[in-house]
């Protein structure tokens, strides 16, 4: 009898408070513990793929695409060509150089696992009646050597 009482009133407690609406998706207050590892090669990989995050995608400094990325870096994404000119050609066509900023806009988790290195962001979407909602964006990256060797990314608009 206790037992479904205890049921019955965390039942209500869901209801009362919300809890089964949607809950924004919201990113990390520190990114320097998302880092962090037990084991140093996948700490190595997730800061290499954060670096590269910050330095080339948002940072644009193209010139150092090659530190992060193999010359035969696979691309999943169609509107990309693999390879690291392909990568170059799609990216320079988004202006010089910017300051590279010191955290990576966005980002909620990151996971490591053997050679991959998953990100997850904040990906703010519309829905059927135009209201705004959060939901998740990742992009996962194979590392091999200390290079970028592949990626993935899902396509939302």
């Amino acid at each position: 009898m206790k037992t479904a009482f205890y049921i019955l009133m965390i039942n209500l407690v869901f209801y009362a408070t919300g809890a089964l609406a949607s809950v924004p998706v919201t990113p990390a207050l520190d990114q320097k513990q998302l880092l962090v590892s037990a084991d140093p090669q996948l700490a190595a990989n997730k800061r290499l793929v954060y670096d590269f995050s910050r330095i080339v995608l948002a940072g644009l400094h193209l010139d150092q695409a090659p530190v992060f990325l193999s010359e035969d870096y696979i691309q999943h994404n169609p509107n990309v060509e693999t390879g690291l000119k392909g990568f170059l050609d799609f990216f320079s066509k988004f202006g010089g150089p910017r300051k590279i900023p010191d955290t990576v806009d966005g980002l909620v988790s990151i996971q490591a696992e053997g050679d991959f290195v998953t990100f997850s962001f904040v990906n703010e979407m519309k829905d059927a009646k135009g209201s705004t909602y959060t939901t998740t964006w990742f992009d996962m990256f194979r590392v091999h050597n200390g290079k970028i060797v592949e990626h993935w990314d899902c396509d939302v608009k």
